[in-house]
C-alpha cells in the first residue's frame, strides 16, 4: 500500500486504530480491509466533509483536529460519515431540514463510500430512500412556490464639502452652488426588481420598486426666508411655502405584464418605453423628444400571413390632470406567401393619433399611412418602399389666422440597389404645407444635428420649419477592393447629393421661398499598404437663400504605421464660406479656416509609451480679423510594474489675434497622473494639472488654473463597488486646464473642487 507523508505519532495512532478494528469488526469486514485505500489530497470528499462539518453536523474527530490533521484514507472518511449519518438518523427531521447543498453533499458521500459504510453496519439503502423522499418533498414544495426572481441595485452616495467657495458641482457632476461645509448630501437608494414567470416563458410579470432615504423628514413645508415667512391660512400658499420636503419615500418605478401567447403577444406596462411601430416612416417611435409615452397596452401577433400591432399610450409627462396626451397606434402587414414568389412583397397600413385634449374638437395629431415594400435578389439586392400618408392637426390657418383642424398629404419613396461592390440609394419625400407627423423622429426629415434644436435654420438649410417640405437625395457607394489600382487596397468611394425645397404660402412668405437647399458630399477611403490608410472628405452646402454661394470644406487624414512600435497621424482641414463676410474700411473678407494636425505615437519599450502632437489653427485667414493658435503637446507613460504606471505631459499654446491684440496670449500647462492597482480588486488614481495663461500685452494678470483629483476604488465583487473620490474629475477635453479653443483663457473655470465623495454600489 502507498504510504502517505506522516509523522511517527500519526503512524502510532493509525496502528492502534487498525488493532482496534481487528478486535471489534467481523472477519468478513477484515477480509475487505484492503479496500481502505489512501485518498489523494485533492479528492472532492475532503471539501464535502469540511462543508458538512462547517454546517454543524459534527465537530470532526473527537480531538477536534480534522482540519489540521487531514484525512488520509477512505476508512477515515467513512468513520466520520457514519457518525454524521447516525446523528441524522437519531433526529430524522434533520434530513428534511437540510439545505439542498447539504443533501447533495451527503448523497455524493454516501454513494462514494457505500462499501465502507456497509462494513460499518450503516444501512445505506434506507438512508438513500429517506434522502430521495426528502428531495422529492422539497421539489414539490418549490414547484408550489411562486416563480419569482428578485434582483436589484443598491447605491449609497455622500458629498462632504471642505470649502464651499471652491465647489461648483454636486455628486452627480451637475452644476450647483453650496454655501455651507460639511456632509451636504448623503442618501441611499435601492431598486428592487421582481420578475415572475408563473407559466414558464408564456407569462412574465415585472415590478420595479424604488426607495430613497436621505433623512427622516416627510411632507415638511419649507417656507420662504423673505416676505410672508410664517404660515397664514388666509394667504395664498405659494406666497410663503417654497416646497414640500420628503427625505425618504418609496415609489413604484416600473411595471409590466407580458403574455407571449402564440397568436397574440400582450404587453401592459407603466414607466417604460413604448415599442413603437414597425413602420417605414416611423410615425410612432420611442426615440424622440416629441412623443414620450410611458404607460400603456400593446398588442402584436400574426395570423394567416397577416401580422399586426396595436397600442394605447398615456404620457407620464403632464402639467395637470386635464393634459391627457393620449396616443393610439395601430399597424397591419400582409406578406406575399413564399410559395407564390421567391421575391418578398408586403403591404402595410399604419395609424397613429396623439390626442392633446378632449375639449377642443380636432385638437389632435392624426397620421395615416399605406406602404408597399418589395425586395429581390435576382439582380443583386434590390429593396423598394413606397408610403402614402395623410395627416390632420389643430393648426393656424395662415389665410385668416384662425386655429382649426387642417389636413394634408405626404408621400415617401426609398430605393436601394446593391450589386457587387456598387450600392445606390434614392430617397424622396413630399409633404404638404399642412402635413404634420409630430410623432415622427427628427431624422425622418434629413436634418443635420450640428445645431438642432437650438436653431433649426442652421441645420435645415435656412428654413425654421418643415412645412411643405420636399426632399430628393441620391447616394452611391462603390467598393473597388483591390481591383482598380495596384497601390490602393480596399479602395472605396461614396458620393451623395441632396436637394430640399418648400411649398410657398402666399399668406406666410419666407425668405427660402423659390430657392433650394442643397448638399454634396464625397468620401474616399483606401489602405495603400497594410500600414498606410487614407481618408478624404469633401462637403459643400448651399442654404436656400438668395445669392447663396455655399460653404465647402476639404479634410484629409493619413495614418502611418512606421514600424512595429511607431505610428503617426496627420490631418488637414480647409473650410471657406463666402457667405460669412467681414467688412472693414470698405473691404469685404470671406471667412476661411485652416487646421493642421500631426501626432506621433511610440512604444519605446515595453515599459515606456510616448506621444507628441502639434496643431495649427487659423481662422479668418489673411484678413484683419485673422487669429492663429499653435498647440504643442507631449506625453509619456512609464509602467513601473504591471500594476503601477505614471503619465506626465506638457502643453504650450501660442495664440495671436490680429484684430484684437489684447486677446493674444501664451499658455503653459502640465499634467501628472499616477495609477496603481494594489490588488486585483483595489485600485487608485491620482491626477494633477496646472495651466498658466498670460496675455502678451502684459497689462492683465496671469490666470492660474490648478486641479487636483484622486480616487480609490474597491471592487468587492463583480457586482459590488465602493469608491472614495477627492475633487472633480473633469471631462477629457478639459484635462489640461487649458481648453482647446480660442486663446486658452476661455470661459471654462477649471480648478480643484475641495470636496470628498463617497459611493457604494451593489447589484443583487
Amino acid at each position: 500500500m502507498r504510504q502517505t507523508k506522516n509523522n511517527s505519532v500519526f503512524s502510532l495512532l493509525r496502528g492502534l486504530l487498525v488493532t482496534l478494528l481487528c478486535l471489534v469488526l467481523p472477519a468478513a469486514a477484515m477480509a475487505q480491509s484492503a479496500a481502505f485505500q489512501d485518498l489523494p489530497r485533492d479528492h472532492w470528499a475532503y471539501s464535502d466533509v469540511e462543508f458538512l462539518i462547517s454546517q454543524g453536523y459534527m465537530e470532526g474527530y473527537p480531538d477536534g483536529t480534522f482540519k489540521g490533521r487531514k484525512v488520509t484514507t477512505r476508512y477515515d472518511v467513512a468513520l466520520m460519515l457514519a457518525r454524521i449519518l447516525k446523528r441524522m438518523e437519531e433526529k430524522k427531521a434533520n434530513i428534511d431540514a437540510a439545505s439542498e447543498e447539504e443533501r447533495a453533499a451527503l448523497t455524493r458521500l454516501t454513494k462514494e463510500f457505500r462499501d465502507e459504510l456497509g462494513l460499518l453496519d450503516v444501512r445505506v439503502d434506507s438512508l438513500e430512500r429517506r434522502m430521495v423522499d426528502s428531495e422529492n418533498k422539497m421539489k414539490t414544495f418549490e414547484d408550489q412556490l411562486p416563480k419569482v426572481k428578485i434582483t436589484g441595485t443598491y447605491r449609497g452616495r455622500g458629498q462632504y464639502i471642505i470649502d464651499p467657495d471652491t465647489v461648483g458641482r454636486d455628486d452627480y457632476g451637475d452644476e450647483r452652488t453650496f454655501s455651507e461645509a460639511g456632509l451636504v448630501t448623503f442618501y441611499q437608494d435601492v431598486y428592487l426588481r421582481f420578475t415572475g414567470k408563473p407559466l414558464g416563458e408564456k407569462i412574465e410579470t415585472f415590478y420595479e420598486l424604488y426607495g430613497y432615504i436621505a433623512g427622516r423628514t416627510w411632507n415638511k413645508a419649507v417656507y420662504n426666508n423673505v416676505g410672508n415667512s410664517t404660515p397664514n391660512p388666509f394667504d395664498k400658499i405659494d406666497d410663503y411655502v417654497r416646497y414640500i420636503q420628503n427625505d425618504n419615500y418609496v415609489r413604484s418605478n416600473k411595471l409590466h405584464l407580458v403574455s407571449k401567447a402564440k397568436s397574440m403577444k400582450v404587453r401592459v406596462f407603466a414607466g417604460e418605453s413604448a415599442t413603437g411601430l414597425d413602420d417605414p416612416m416611423n410615425i410612432m417611435t420611442e426615440n424622440t423628444n416629441i412623443v414620450r409615452p410611458y404607460q400603456g397596452v400593446e398588442l402584436s401577433g400574426s395570423e394567416s400571413g397577416v401580422s399586426y400591432q396595436g397600442a394605447l399610450y398615456k404620457s407620464d409627462i403632464r402639467t395637470s390632470y386635464e393634459n391627457t396626451n393620449n396616443i393610439i397606434t395601430g399597424r397591419m402587414i400582409w406578406k406575399l406567401p413564399e410559395k407564390f414568389s421567391e421575391d418578398s412583397f408586403s403591404v402595410g397600413t399604419s395609424y397613429a393619433e396623439k390626442i392633446y385634449d378632449y375639449k377642443t374638437v380636432g385638437n389632435s395629431n392624426t397620421v395615416r399611412g399605406v406602404d408597399m415594400n418589395y425586395s429581390t435578389d435576382r439582380a443583386g439586392k434590390i429593396q423598394a418602399t413606397a408610403e402614402f400618408l395623410t395627416s390632420t392637426d389643430y393648426l393656424t390657418d395662415t389665410s385668416d389666422k384662425q386655429k382649426r383642424n387642417l389636413g394634408d398629404e405626404g408621400s415617401r419613396f426609398d430605393i436601394s440597389v446593391q450589386n457587387g461592390g456598387l450600392t445606390g440609394t434614392v430617397k424622396h419625400y413630399d409633404y404638404g404645407r399642412y402635413f404634420r407627423a409630430w410623432m415622427a423622429p427628427i431624422w425622418a426629415y434629413d436634418v443635420g444635428d450640428d445645431n438642432y434644436p437650438n436653431d433649426l435654420t442652421v441645420s435645415n438649410y435656412g428654413r425654421p420649419d418643415f412645412a411643405g417640405e420636399k426632399l430628393t437625395r441620391f447616394g452611391m457607394n462603390y467598393d473597388f477592393g483591390n481591383k482598380l489600382l495596384a497601390i490602393a487596397n480596399n479602395l472605396s468611394v461614396e458620393a451623395t447629393y441632396l436637394s430640399k425645397t418648400w411649398e410657398a404660402d402666399q399668406y406666410n412668405p419666407h425668405e427660402t421661398d423659390g430657392y433650394s437647399g442643397r448638399k454634396f458630399t464625397f468620401q474616399l477611403l483606401s489602405d495603400f499598404t497594410d500600414s498606410t490608410t487614407l481618408k478624404y472628405d469633401f462637403t459643400q452646402k448651399w442654404d436656400a437663400l438668395e445669392g447663396e454661394q455655399g460653404w465647402k470644406s476639404n479634410a484629409v487624414e493619413l495614418n502611418l504605421k512606421l514600424s512595429d512600435s511607431v505610428s503617426a497621424k496627420g490631418k488637414m482641414f480647409v473650410l471657406g464660406d463666402p457667405d460669412d463676410v467681414f467688412e472693414q474700411n470698405g473691404s469685404t473678407y470671406d471667412y476661411n479656416e485652416r487646421i493642421g494636425y500631426f501626432e506621433v505615437n511610440s512604444n519605446i519599450n515595453p515599459r515606456v509609451y510616448a506621444k507628441g502632437s502639434v496643431e495649427h489653427q487659423v481662422r479668418w485667414v489673411t484678413t484683419p480679423k485673422e487669429n492663429i493658435r499653435v498647440d504643442y503637446i507631449g506625453e509619456a507613460t512609464y509602467n513601473f510594474t504591471p500594476t503601477t504606471s505614471f503619465t506626465g505631459g506638457i502643453q504650450h499654446v501660442d495664440y495671436v489675434d490680429s484684430f484684437d491684440g489684447t486677446r493674444s496670449s501664451l499658455a503653459n500647462a502640465v499634467l501628472a497622473e499616477l495609477k496603481k492597482n494594489f490588488t486585483n480588486k483595489f485600485r487608485g488614481r491620482a491626477f494633477y494639472s496646472r495651466g498658466v495663461i498670460d496675455f502678451k500685452d502684459g497689462k492683465k494678470d496671469s490666470l492660474d488654473r490648478e486641479n487636483i483629483y484622486g480616487e480609490l476604488i474597491y471592487d468587492v465583487s463583480k457586482d459590488s463597488t465602493i469608491k472614495f473620490r477627492f475633487g472633480y474629475d473633469y471631462p477629457s477635453e478639459w484635462r489640461w486646464a487649458v481648453t482647446s479653443t480660442d486663446n486658452g483663457r476661455d470661459y471654462i473655470d477649471i480648478h480643484t473642487m475641495k470636496m470628498l465623495i463617497f459611493e457604494a454600489r451593489s447589484n443583487f
